[in-house]
């Protein structure tokens, strides 16, 4: 099964995961597709530490890596969409909720299993591609600035900000490879209008 795992990780790896090539899944819009296409500039670790530990949905926790979409699933309801083959397979929830929409997606690197990728982004409709938000479900708390916060507050998060499209990346040791935190925002507006945060595995640095 190690073996098996390394196997995996090596093939995804000779992929561009973090370059710019994007990749595309149809019928997966908005940010979720911004932040899955590969649309951000996450090429070198720019910040030292991953600042996302867990991201609250309600009175649900979601870990990227470790939270499975059926968990997500099951708390909320929806419908598990699935577009693309190999790497540029995406698997996703949607959801719409009063004034954003909601995107939480696996990969090839999370078996189309675990959640590698939430997105969220300012909406004054429901994207079509998305189930409606039930009673419970909140636009996510990252614990970071988030939906409408100034490129100011990121500045004082993160130690710079600047452009309409602003990339961060940490890089932390992991087992067969290290793995990178990146976090993608869209400003409108000197607001941020998007969000997408997700993890994954690259080349080892040591």
């Amino acid at each position: 099964m190690r073996t098996r795992i390394a196997a995996l990780i090596a093939t995804l790896l000779a992929a561009p995961i973090l370059a710019a090539v994007p990749a595309s899944a149809a019928g997966l819009d908005g940010m979720g597709q911004a932040i899955f296409g590969n649309s951000f500039n996450f090429i070198k670790a720019n910040i030292e530490k991953p600042p996302v530990k867990a991201i609250g949905v309600g009175k649900l926790t979601v870990q990227l890596q470790r939270t499975k979409l059926k968990d997500i699933q099951k708390a909320f309801g929806g419908t598990i969409r699935r577009e693309g083959d190999e790497a540029s397979r995406a698997d996703w929830l949607c959801y719409s909720a009063e004034g954003a929409n909601v995107w939480f997606i696996s990969n090839a690197l999370g078996g189309y299993e675990f959640v590698m990728m939430v997105a969220a982004e300012s909406a004054s409709k429901p994207s079509k591609n998305c189930d409606a938000a039930p009673a419970g479900f909140t636009a996510p708390n990252f614990g970071i600035p988030s939906l409408g916060a100034s490129t100011a507050d990121l500045k004082a998060t993160f130690g710079a900000a600047s452009g309409n499209k602003i990339a961060y990346r940490s890089d932390r040791p992991g087992g067969y490879s290290d793995i990178a935190q990146y976090i993608g925002y869209v400003i409108k507006g000197g607001k941020v209008a998007g969000i997408g945060i997700g993890e994954t595995s690259v080349q080892t640095a040591h």
